[in-house]
């Protein structure tokens, strides 16, 4: 079993150590492993991004870097086996940019190509000039690009400035001032944006122009000129309205009669009203209506008010009035804790009474004795205490002998 074991070890071990130079020598020796484009030495004068290509024949993975001024070291693309790859990158500013190929595991360089950017700025935008106090005041855009450096102005009629970003440019606009070298007349300025080459050079761009009037030149009105009075017409005085019903108007209205009227048929005249219509004060109008409303609104709670105190006294006073109503018995009686709290003693007192109260025997004596003692049912208070009835003697328990003729035995009375 050992031996078994050993030999399947050495079976899987040795294509395995086989593969590894293989892996290690073949994208190395390999002659078309190149970076394509950009190509080595070239220059870029326009647009804003590149395409970086390159071809391996085999690699586990590979890379597409680029390294340039405003972007740093850039991942582009990545690829395993072989093949081609690509992909874009910025170009914000000029300079020099390297396009190299590296295999992702090992980190090593297998090729690499360098070329420059060099692009000139846009021209100006916004570009607007005017005279003011004996300048120019000239203003404009801040251009987009990044490595901008300043700007150039130059004209006819102006003295000649250039300066910086910090000096000329405020956010996202710019501005100026030029002496002027004549006092009159049309003149000119143009404003030329300034780009770094990265190289240590600078770029210029396109001139944007603009053209102001110096003050005593004589203008004149586009495309025509201003149209004149009539020659029959006579200027009207201040007091009169210049209006076309008093023939003393330059303007003159269309006809008011309709199309296919009858010809010779006269219309009216539209006649002028002489009094101007009076215009109404809303607002005060407003404010005094809702100053009687609210006070329409008080009066009537007042008044709510003094009824509501009237009734209520006028009930009151009748209820007092009548020994029956059921505000006296209320105030005889107290509150319904109260009611309640002396009922519940005139029980408990009736209770006790009936509990504590000796009874009489129930066995009548003699016929001959006396008559029957009476003994009071009431106790204590009428109102608390409880009644008891004397039992009456029986007729057949009396005796025979002792039993008077013809006397009836006499019936006790119930006290009240």
């Amino acid at each position: 079993m050992t031996i078994i074991r050993r030999i399947g070890a050495v079976a899987l071990a040795a294509p395995l150590a086989m593969s590894f130079p293989v892996l290690g020598a073949l994208p190395a020796q390999a002659a078309t492993t190149s970076v394509i484009t950009p190509a080595d030495g070239a220059v870029i004068t326009s647009g804003s991004q590149a395409t970086a290509k390159a071809h391996f024949d085999f690699a586990i993975t590979m890379q597409l870097r680029v390294n340039g001024p405003g972007i740093g070291d850039t991942f582009i693309a990545e690829k395993d086996f072989s093949g081609d790859i690509s992909g874009t990158f910025p170009i914000t500013q000029n300079g020099r940019y390297t396009v190299s190929l590296k295999g992702k595991q090992t980190g090593h360089l297998y090729d690499s190509n360098t070329f420059t950017v060099r692009i000139a700025p846009a021209a100006p935008t916004g570009l607007s000039a005017a005279v003011s106090g004996g300048k120019l005041v000239v203003k404009w855009n801040r251009g987009l690009e990044d490595d901008l450096t300043g700007y150039a102005l130059s004209g006819s009629g102006v003295k000649s400035k250039s300066g910086s970003l910090g000096s000329l440019c405020q956010g996202t606009s710019c501005s100026t001032t030029l002496s002027l070298t004549r006092s009159s007349g049309s003149v000119s300025v143009g404003v030329r944006a300034r780009r770094s080459t990265g190289t240590g050079g600078s770029l210029y761009s396109s001139s944007s122009t603009a053209t102001a009037s110096a003050g005593g030149g004589s203008g004149s009105l586009p495309g025509g000129s201003a149209p004149s009075l009539p020659s029959n017409s006579s200027v009207p005085s201040a007091s009169t309205p210049l209006t076309p019903f008093n023939n003393e108007s330059p303007v003159t209205l269309p006809s008011v009669q309709p199309d296919g009227a009858t010809p010779g048929l006269t219309y009216p005249a539209p006649q002028i009203a002489t009094d101007s219509p009076k215009a109404q004060n809303v607002a005060a109008t407003d404010r005094l209506q809702w100053g009687k409303s609210v006070g329409i609104a008080i009066v009537l709670l007042i008044v709510a008010a003094h009824l509501g105190t009237w009734t209520r006294r006028l009930r009151v006073a009748q209820a007092g009035t009548s020994s029956n109503g059921m505000a006296a018995r209320l105030a005889r009686g107290g509150t319904g804790r109260k009611r309640v709290s002396k009922a519940r003693q005139q029980i408990a007192r009736a209770e006790a009474l009936a509990k504590t109260a000796p009874v009489m025997s129930a066995v009548a004596p003699p016929a001959s004795e006396t008559k029957p003692a009476r003994r009071p049912a009431t106790l204590g208070k009428s109102s608390g205490g409880v009644n008891v009835r004397i039992a009456k003697a029986s007729p057949a328990k009396a005796s025979p002998g002792k039993a008077s003729p013809g006397k009836k035995p006499k019936r006790t009375h119930r006290s009240k």
